[in-house]
């Protein structure tokens, strides 16, 4: 009797000593609650990273700004408080300065094929001296930034004396070149701003405009390609190099350019559902650049990009690598 009693307590214990031996790990997104990234992206994601390493691993994926935000992110995952987050380069200052190729004006103009084609210069190690403290996952690039404004202006070949609010010292410089005032501020309060008659627009992706009701304030959109914001999902490399190898290879085997595709592919239809109503809305106008128009900006933004290969040692490469593969990427290969 005590024999068959403790061969069923034995196998009643034995999910137990499973799941004592499962790792937890929580993916922080920093993003609003409301953010439809974590059911379309994230989550999916980890699940699908379970589903490879069944009872090997667990992944919690937690929104908002209570635990972590993105000024923070970096330190949360190196310190092991959180072991997955998604990062945003540009808001850790000093550490990813060769990542901001992809934010210089007319670099890209899609998310898609611009984010494949980052992921792939990223697997050529250029960034390896920057990237020795993380392992990124998957890298997503949101669509193109252009001018949104409150009114038409007079002519929309320069930005002269518009007061126009940015979110990088890149932005900053492209403005200024184009003749308007950059202006930093947080992103509740452009719609007061702008309301007000204190903020003439913004430059922005579509993205910004859906979430934050800014159509309501803006009634005039440039479509062009000045600039873009990276979101990298990334690890510790510590915390990385010591996983074991099942739930490396589940992570591995989910991540890369299919993660990065992903990413981009979701930016990018979240950015046109935002834009389809606004084409449509009688009191809204949308025009893009003419070529020639495109080809006097460009002319007056390129010392925004040379002063950046002149900060940026080896930047002049970095361009002309990111931008063949690029190309091979929208050629199929």
């Amino acid at each position: 009797m005590r024999v068959w009693l403790g061969c069923v307590l034995a196998l009643l214990l034995l999910p137990l000593a499973a799941r004592a031996d499962e790792m937890n790990m929580t993916f922080v997104t920093a993003e609003p609650s409301t953010s439809p990234d974590a059911a379309a992206i994230f989550t999916p994601w980890a699940q699908r990273v379970m589903a490879s390493a069944p009872g090997a691993v667990k992944i919690e994926v937690r929104d908002g700004t209570a635990i972590v935000n993105p000024i923070n992110m970096y330190d949360r995952i190196q310190n092991d408080v959180f072991q997955i987050g998604l990062l945003i380069p540009g808001l850790v200052g000093g550490k990813f300065p060769l990542t901001e190729v992809v934010s210089l004006p007319f670099m890209t103009d899609d998310s898609v094929n611009a984010s494949i084609a980052f992921w792939r210069l990223y697997k050529t190690g250029a960034f390896d001296a920057e990237y020795k403290d993380i392992t990124p996952l998957g890298v997503g690039l949101f669509p193109p930034q252009g001018v949104h404004l409150a009114k038409e202006p007079a002519e929309i070949d320069d930005l002269k004396g518009l007061r126009l609010r940015v979110v990088s010292k890149t932005g900053s410089d492209t403005v200024t070149r184009l003749g308007g005032t950059p202006l930093v501020m947080d992103p509740g309060d452009q719609y007061p701003s702008i309301q007000r008659g204190m903020l003439d627009g913004l430059i922005s992706s579509w993205l910004q405009i859906g979430p934050l009701h800014l159509a309501e304030v803006t009634h005039f959109h440039i479509e062009t390609s000045i600039g873009t914001s990276l979101f990298m999902v990334f690890m510790a490399k510590h915390k990385y190099d010591a996983l074991p190898p099942a739930i490396r290879k589940a992570i591995d085997d989910n991540s890369g350019e299919a993660l990065t595709r992903a990413m981009a592919s979701s930016y990018e239809q979240r950015a046109a559902a935002t834009r389809e109503p606004v084409v449509k809305a009688p009191q809204q106008k949308v025009v893009a650049l003419t070529p020639a128009q495109t080809a006097k900006w460009s002319d007056a933004i390129t010392p925004v990009i040379t002063a950046w290969t002149n900060d940026h040692p080896g930047g002049v490469a970095l361009i002309a690598r990111y931008r063949a593969l690029l190309a091979e990427v929208k050629a199929g290969k």
